[in-house]
C-alpha cells in the first residue's frame, strides 16, 4: 500500500512515501507513460480490468492517503464475484485514530486509488464494496493478508482480465523454486521474476492506518520472490502468476517486500480462508506443474523443509533474524536465515548446517507491507 500527502490542496501535490526503500515520488498528476506502455494508475472506462490502482474510501489519515492494487477476480460458491486484494489495502484502517474510523463491511472500494486522484480531488469511481477480510494480528501470527470486495454490476470485467496479463486459468499452481513468475500491479505494472524461497517464516512491518503507528506481524509458509524492480510501494494486492503467455495459473497474492525480496501468500491458502475460487478459463487449466530451474528433487526439498520447521526456533535465535526459508544454492537445497543486515554476530551465531543441509545467512533489509 502506498501513502500520499493531502496537506497542501493549493499545490495539489501527492507525496508517495515509499518508506521501505526511503524514496519519494510525486503522483499528483498522471505520470508520463512510455509509448506502448499501459498506465496502471489511470482511470479506466468500465468495466475495468484488474492489476490496477485502487483502495478503500476511508484510507485517509494523518494528512496522507493510501492505496494499493486491485488484484484479481474470484467467485464464491453462490456465484457472486469479488475483487481480491490485501487486507491492508481494503481494510487496513484497524484503529479509530486520526480519521476516527475503522474498516467495516460495505466500505466502498474505489478505482483509481486516492494516491492517483489527489486524495480524492480528482475522479474516483466505486467498483466494489468490502465483504470479507483476514485479520492481521499485531505482534502475533497471521495466516494470510487477503480481502475481498463484491463487485458492483457493470464496473469490473467479469472474465477477470488483468492488465497486460489477460484472463487466467481457473486452476492454481503450487510455488516451486526457480519458477518463472509475473505480476501486474499499480506502481510497477507488468514485471517478471522467479521464486527464490519456499515455506518462509517472516516478520512484516505494518501501519495501523494510513501513515499510522507501526507494528509487526509474523507469517509462516510464505513464498519469496527475487525483487529486482519486481515489486514496489502500491503493488500490494497484485496476483502472482506463472509466466506463460496465455491463461496463467495463480501462484500467490503479493503483499510485502524489501529491496531484495517480495513476499506472497500461497494462493490456495488465500482461497481457502476466504471460501472463494479463481475466475478463469477452465480450458486453460490442463497440464502439470512447471518445473523450477533449480533441479532439486521433491524429496530433497521436503527434507530441507522438515529440518527447517523442526529447528525454526533455533534459526530465529540468530542475531538480527527476521525469518527463515528454504532455497537453493550450488544445486543443493539450503536453509536460509533471513536477517535485515549481515553482521559479524549473525554470521558467527548461525549454524553452518543442520544434519547435512547447508545453512546460509541472507540479508534482505526491512520487510514492509507494500
Amino acid at each position: 500500500m502506498n501513502p500520499s500527502s493531502r496537506k497542501s490542496e493549493l499545490l495539489c501535490v501527492l507525496v508517495l512515501v515509499f518508506f521501505a526503500i526511503g524514496t519519494l515520488s510525486f503522483a499528483g498528476k498522471p505520470g508520463k507513460v512510455e509509448p506502448g506502455k499501459v498506465d496502471h494508475k489511470a482511470l479506466q472506462a468500465t468495466p475495468i480490468q484488474l492489476g490496477t490502482s485502487g483502495g478503500s474510501e476511508i484510507d485517509l489519515a494523518n494528512g496522507y492517503c493510501c492505496s494499493g492494487t486491485l488484484g484479481a477476480l474470484v467467485r464464491d460458491k453462490g456465484g457472486d464475484l469479488y475483487i481480491l486484494s490485501n487486507t491492508h489495502v481494503f481494510a487496513g484502517d484497524s484503529v479509530a485514530g486520526d480519521n476516527k474510523t475503522t474498516a467495516h463491511t460495505g466500505d466502498v472500494i474505489q478505482h483509481p486509488g486516492f494516491v492517483d486522484t489527489r486524495c480524492g480531488q480528482m475522479t474516483n469511481i466505486g467498483v466494489a464494496t468490502l465483504s470479507n477480510w483476514c485479520s492481521i494480528v499485531p505482534d502475533g501470527n497471521t495466516v494470510v493478508d487477503a480481502a475481498i470486495a463484491k463487485i458492483e454490476p457493470g464496473m469490473v470485467s467479469e472474465d477477470g482480465s488483468i492488465l497486460e496479463i489477460g484472463t487466467l486459468s481457473s486452476s492454481t499452481l503450487a510455488a516451486d523454486l526457480g519458477l518463472a513468475v509475473k505480476k501486474s500491479g499499480r506502481t510497477t505494472g507488468l514485471t517478471r521474476s522467479s521464486i527464490s524461497g519456499l515455506n518462509a517464516t517472516i516478520s512484516v512491518i505494518y501501519s495501523t492506518e494510513c501513515v499510522g503507528a507501526s507494528y509487526t506481524s509474523t507469517y509462516t509458509g510464505q513464498i519469496l520472490i527475487k525483487n529486482r524492480r519486481f515489486l514496489a510501494g502500491g503493488d500490494s494486492g497484485s496476483l502472482l502468476v506463472e509466466d506463460v503467455a496465455a491463461n496463467p495459473r495463480a501462484v500467490g497474492l503479493l503483499f510485502a517486500g524489501s529491496n531484495t525480496i517480495a513476499v506472497a501468500n500461497p494462493i490456495n491458502a488465500v482461497l481457502t480462508r476466504l471460501s472463494v475460487e479463481m475466475v478463469g478459463d477452465t480450458a486453460g487449466a490442463a497440464g502439470g506443474g512447471i518445473p523450477g530451474e533449480e533441479g532439486l528433487s521433491r524429496a530433497e526439498l521436503a527434507r530441507a523443509i522438515r529440518l527447517q520447521e523442526l529447528n525454526g526456533r533455533t534459526l530465529l535465535q540468530t542475531a538480527g533474524a527476521v525469518g527463515h526459508a528454504v532455497g537453493a544454492a550450488n544445486g543443493r537445497a539450503v536453509i536460509k536465515i533471513l536477517v535485515e543486515e549481515l553482521t559479524p554476530e549473525a554470521l558467527a551465531g548461525a549454524p553452518r548446517q543442520i544434519d547435512d543441509v547447508p545453512v546460509v545467512v541472507e540479508a534482505i533489509g526491512k520487510v514492509v507491507a507494500y
